[in-house]
């Protein structure tokens, strides 16, 4: 049960949220690529060639597994960051870093006491897909420790970059920046013998909120919204409810889960969106390539109909739909003609051009056992 006194709290914030103004003006608006920060000089290469390449795109998330950047404790190593920033200076572009804990958090937390959470990779859509690993538990206070300092020293080396204008909030976390956490039966059941997992991860998503935002303190600060282990939606209102009453112009939630399959209302993280997008920033990242054109992603004209739908500030590409200058150009042609259009008057073009699709249409089928509808297909 929650306490009196954030029962008290929660009830003020979402009747002052509920009154506010819109947020202020974007932070981050038309089309971003992900790019994940390696050591691969090659890969450095052809990020290079492939941004100064490509005029479509406003920004770049460096997406940085935090066992990249310290395999030491508390030797931290930017280098590998530092290349891929010292292109997007040289160009002037904007950026957003995203560091990963989870199952990137360094095997030294782990010696140094951190309690393990073990568990198999279920998303067939992965590489490592059955693969055994282990996340840390979010709210362990050895965990907690190294993973503040690593954001208080990254706030310190790049928070005054002008061209840096937001953080991912991450915090509990399993293979991506979303607010997943293993979730399979067996995991669940793991959670429960720890306690109330529900309000002990309400307090973790507050306690880094601010570590995020004072650490950034003129940065947006970015909510991957998903569905977190067995807790009902309300879970991430409270997160969010309390992000926008601490900082209102500057916290933002994410929809990681953008499909042009079909119209993506009555997906918990789009009716997110939709319920929020007058109170908070925010925008969406491809669930899958729309390049490869399969059926995972859908088309460019159906993604950009939920993005139009939903006002979307910004839409984050894959990495190779944001390196291709083609996939880009096509992206930003279609979402140019769907914000002209407006979403009734583009969804009546799609429909009579024979490119709308209804749910029934939908025929994309998950690979993953035990998933019962593709709302669910993107998970870690």
């Amino acid at each position: 049960m929650w306490s009196l006194s954030y029962s008290l709290f929660l009830v003020a914030a979402t009747l002052s949220i509920s009154c506010a103004a819109p947020a202020g003006p974007a932070i981050r608006t038309g089309l971003w690529v992900t790019q994940k920060v390696s050591e691969d000089g090659g890969e450095l290469g052809v990020f290079a060639d492939s941004i100064r390449a490509n005029h479509e795109l406003t920004g770049v998330c460096l997406h940085i597994p935090w066992n990249q950047i310290e395999k030491e404790p508390g030797k931290l190593d930017f280098e590998v960051v530092d290349h891929f920033v010292a292109v997007l200076r040289d160009i002037g572009m904007r950026y957003q870093l995203c560091l990963k804990p989870g199952a990137s958090t360094p095997a030294f937390v782990y010696a140094k006491g951190a309690q393990p959470f073990k568990t198999h990779v279920v998303n067939p859509h992965r590489p490592n897909f059955g693969q055994q690993i282990m996340v840390p538990v979010p709210w362990d206070s050895i965990y907690q420790q190294n993973f503040s300092q690593v954001i208080a020293e990254l706030g310190e080396r790049y928070a005054s970059d002008p061209l840096c204008v937001s953080v991912v909030l991450t915090c509990a976390n399993s293979l991506s920046a979303e607010m997943h956490l293993p979730k399979s039966r067996e995991d669940l059941a793991k959670w429960k013998a720890l306690g109330n997992y529900e309000e002990k991860l309400l307090e973790v998503y507050e306690k880094f909120t601010d570590e995020w935002a004072k650490a950034f303190p003129r940065q947006e600060i970015s909510l991957h919204v998903s569905k977190v282990l067995d807790l009902p939606p309300q879970f991430c209102d409270h997160v969010i409810d309390y992000g926008l009453s601490k900082y209102p112009d500057r916290f933002s939630i994410q929809n990681c889960q953008l499909t042009g399959r079909r119209e993506d209302t009555g997906m918990m993280t789009y009716d997110l969106i939709q319920k929020y997008r007058d109170r908070a920033h925010h925008g969406f990242q491809s669930l899958a390539s729309l390049a490869q054109g399969g059926e995972r992603m859908g088309s460019i004209e159906l993604a950009v109909l939920n993005v139009v739908h939903a006002n979307g500030e910004y839409w984050e590409l894959w990495h190779g739909d944001g390196l291709s200058v083609e996939t880009s150009a096509a992206v930003a042609r279609a979402w140019e003609q769907g914000k002209r259009l407006g979403y009734d008057a583009y969804k009546k073009k799609l429909i009579a051009d024979g490119e709308y699709r209804t749910r029934d249409e939908d025929h994309y089928r998950t690979k993953t056992r035990g998933r019962a509808n593709s709302a669910r297909a993107s998970t870690d």
